[in-house]
């Protein structure tokens, strides 16, 4: 069990006190524990074999001892108790935009209402609008928040995926015959959000029964049916498998099917059609059945006269091209990037210090780091007053002087506020090295309101960067509606950043803007949003995701210098 999974867990715990009403100190001493814990460096095995597990803060014995039996049984009894008593469907009512433990609580106490079923039956009913507090524009928003959840049924996050897709290759790989494990589907797309993962295993033609027989003893995967080529089943945390065992002869032609969307494979197989050739799960042939030597999914595509489409590009029929007449362009990668803008530091809402995020940067091989803390209206993440800002340049100078060459830029993610204006003022702003500038209230907006307002903002000299510009937090959330046309218009008019906030859990700047963005001159650094060290290794979803534009580094500041970022940040005080 990780720090991670234990910290969750604790959390949980703390939300069923807050659902049953129980001991609130309890609950928030076991948040502060969770908080602590995901701080740690450690991982969790270290810090109990050492006995250092009290030592962290707010780990007092009944916590620690919560963790030991968390890390025995994955559970822990007053968790356990505590789950029984609560309905499994208010669970699901906490994933309502909007809707808190307390008035989870007071509509499953008050009303019988225990999971987003009967949510939405009161509401059709009139029934949610009658009690105290649930006024006729919550039901909507409430109708609403509960229609996109449905629609987000059975996707996960991204980096949950990833997380599930080693597991399942380190228990697959353990089967000696096993020669590789590859996946497909929206994982290898680089989507950010995933469905069913598909998965690929490769043995010699004599081995195959056996390594059948071993997948089918799995103890991560409850398969559902294993009798047909391609098996189905349920691994951890609800995740749908679909997985094939092929010989390495198939490799090319089966890759390429388990890759590609469904409009992109068909389009590819009727182009293959109309050249003499047919494209089959198993095998490449030409029509008279003679097969087609090709060794990868890219030799397909050559022999088929197409240039050999990335990845990530395989989302439609428009990325087939023949071969020669276009070349895609190189997407930038994690080797490229020489800084990491738009960190949180103890100073807001982060949990490291400047300190110790400049030296786990340093010790990275980077070159910058810029921070880019609250600003003061977002009082629920410590955001920084005036003077606050001043105490932070002063120690920013101060470790710049012993960090150099490495340095730390000073920036600030500072709240749009509702009628577009900055919520500081234009003398502290021009104090800074950059300016990220971000919506984080007031999301119940139309489109042309939400626009005008992220508008206003850019038109700000002192703003370099547009922060997550539609608020989204996948399968929770959709954001507010933004017209992209005439935002990245905009951005190109005044010569302005859109960041790529790769945040797994936003992943926003949406990557089908991104063509769009770069095509009008607009900048995309890849912010990871980091509110703690580990958090600064998110960007390699942004990289994933920016693969689908695709995203140079050219068009990336932060591959650049960051004296070029610098200079580029002072070159549009005037608008163009």
């Amino acid at each position: 069990m990780t720090r991670q999974d234990a910290a969750a867990r604790l959390e949980r715990y703390a939300l069923c006190l807050d659902l049953l009403d129980e001991d609130p100190f309890r609950a928030r001493a076991f948040v502060n524990a969770a908080r602590s814990l995901e701080a740690q460096t450690e991982s969790l095995d270290e810090l109990s074999s050492s006995g250092r597990l009290e030592t962290v803060k707010g780990v007092g014995k009944a916590v620690a001892a919560a963790i030991r039996e968390l890390q025995e049984s994955g559970t822990f009894g007053d968790l356990a108790r505590a789950e029984q008593r609560v309905p499994s469907g208010v669970f699901d009512l906490l994933r309502v935009d909007g809707l808190g433990p307390k008035k989870a609580r007071a509509l499953w106490k008050d009303a019988n209402i225990v999971d987003l079923g009967a949510l939405e039956r009161a509401i059709h009913e009139g029934r949610l609008q009658r009690l105290a507090g649930f006024g006729a524009k919550t039901a909507d928003k409430y109708l609403q928040s509960v229609a996109f959840l449905r629609s987000a049924a059975g996707r996960h996050l991204r980096h949950h995926a990833l997380n599930l897709a080693e597991q399942l290759r380190s228990a697959i790989v353990a089967i000696p015959e096993v020669r590789d494990v590859i996946f497909g589907g929206s994982l290898a797309r680089g989507m950010e959000t995933i469905g069913d993962l598909d998965t690929i295993v490769v043995a010699a033609s004599a081995e195959l029964a056996t390594v059948r027989n071993s997948l089918r003893s799995l103890d991560s995967v409850n398969w559902s049916s294993t009798d047909n080529e391609l098996w189905q089943g349920v691994g951890p945390q609800g995740f749908e498998i679909e997985l094939s065992v092929i010989p390495p002869e198939q490799i090319a032609a089966r890759t390429l099917l388990c890759t590609g969307s469904k409009p992109h494979y068909r389009a590819l197989r009727e182009l293959a059609q109309r050249r003499g050739f047919k494209l089959e799960a198993d095998r490449l042939t030409r029509a008279d059945g003679a097969p087609v030597h090709v060794e990868t999914d890219a030799d397909i595509y050559l022999a088929l006269g197409l240039e050999p489409v990335p990845a990530a590009l395989r989302e439609d029929e428009g990325t087939l091209v023949s071969r020669g007449s276009f070349s895609f362009p190189q997407p930038v990668q994690l080797a490229d990037f020489r800084g990491i803008l738009h960190c949180h530091s103890t100073y807001s809402d982060g949990h490291h210090t400047l300190r110790e995020l400049a030296e786990a940067m340093s010790a990275g091989g980077y070159s910058f780091l810029g921070i880019a803390d609250h600003s003061k209206a977002a009082a629920y993440a410590n955001g920084l007053a005036p003077d606050r800002v001043r105490a932070q340049w002063r120690e920013i100078d101060n470790l710049n002087r012993e960090f150099a060459p490495f340095r730390i830029l000073k920036g600030t993610e500072c709240d749009i506020l509702a009628d577009g204006r900055l919520d500081f003022d234009d003398e502290l702003l021009a104090g800074f090295d950059f300016v990220v500038a971000s919506i984080h209230s007031g999301f119940n907006m139309t489109e042309d309101d939400a626009t005008t307002r992220l508008c206003r903002a850019l038109e700000n000299p002192h703003v370099d960067v547009l922060g997550h510009p539609t608020g989204r937090l996948l399968l929770e959330r959709p954001g507010y509606p933004v017209d992209p046309p005439r935002l990245i218009e905009h951005a190109a008019r005044y010569g302005k950043a859109i960041e790529l906030n790769a945040n797994p859990y936003r992943l926003d700047l949406d990557w089908r803007w991104i063509a769009a963005a770069t095509a009008a001159g607009v900048p995309l650094p890849i912010n990871p949003d980091a509110h703690r060290i580990e958090g600064l290794l998110d960007i390699r979803y942004g990289v994933d995701v920016a693969a689908k534009g695709p995203l140079t580094a050219r068009d990336c500041p932060s591959t650049w210098p960051a004296e070029q970022f610098l200079e580029w940040c002072e070159s549009h005080e005037n608008p163009r």
